[in-house]
C-alpha cells in the first residue's frame, strides 16, 4: 500500500476543480486565477494526509476525493468560496477514514450511504 501522497496528481485534480468552479460566465479564467485556487485547494487537502498515512489508508485516497468532488459536488459558479470545499472535504474524510465514534442512530446513516455506494458503484459497471 502506498503511504506517500502523490503530490503532482493531486495538484492536477485541484486544477480541474479550480476550472470547474471558476466555468460559468467566464468564456476564459486567467491562468493567474486558475492557479491561485487551484493552489488554495491543494493546501486544504494536503492538511488531510499525515492523518490518513497514520491511520494506515493511502493518502491518495484524497486526490480520488478531489476527483469524486468535480463529478458530484463542484458547480460552476462557486468561485473562489472555500467553506463548500473545506465543510464537504471533512465530511469525506471522514467517511473514508473514521476518526469517531459513532451513536447507533449516527451509524445508521451509514448503511443508507452504502447502499448508494453499491448503487453507485453499480452504476460504473453496467
Amino acid at each position: 500500500m502506498t503511504l506517500r501522497l502523490d503530490e503532482a496528481a493531486l495538484q492536477d485534480a485541484c486544477l480541474d476543480l479550480a476550472r470547474v468552479v471558476l466555468a460559468a460566465g467566464q468564456p476564459q479564467v486567467s491562468n493567474d486565477i486558475l492557479e491561485t485556487l487551484a493552489d488554495r485547494f491543494h493546501r486544504e487537502v494536503v492538511d488531510f494526509a499525515p492523518g490518513i498515512a497514520r491511520a494506515g489508508r493511502d493518502p491518495n485516497l484524497l486526490t480520488r476525493a478531489v476527483h469524486y468532488l468535480i463529478d458530484a459536488h463542484a458547480l460552476p459558479l462557486m468561485g473562489t468560496d472555500m467553506a463548500w470545499f473545506r465543510q464537504t472535504l471533512v465530511c469525506l474524510v471522514e467517511l473514508a477514514v473514521p476518526g469517531i465514534a459513532l451513536s447507533d442512530q449516527g451509524g445508521a446513516f451509514l448503511r443508507d450511504v452504502q447502499l448508494g455506494i453499491e448503487q453507485s458503484l453499480g452504476d460504473l459497471e453496467a
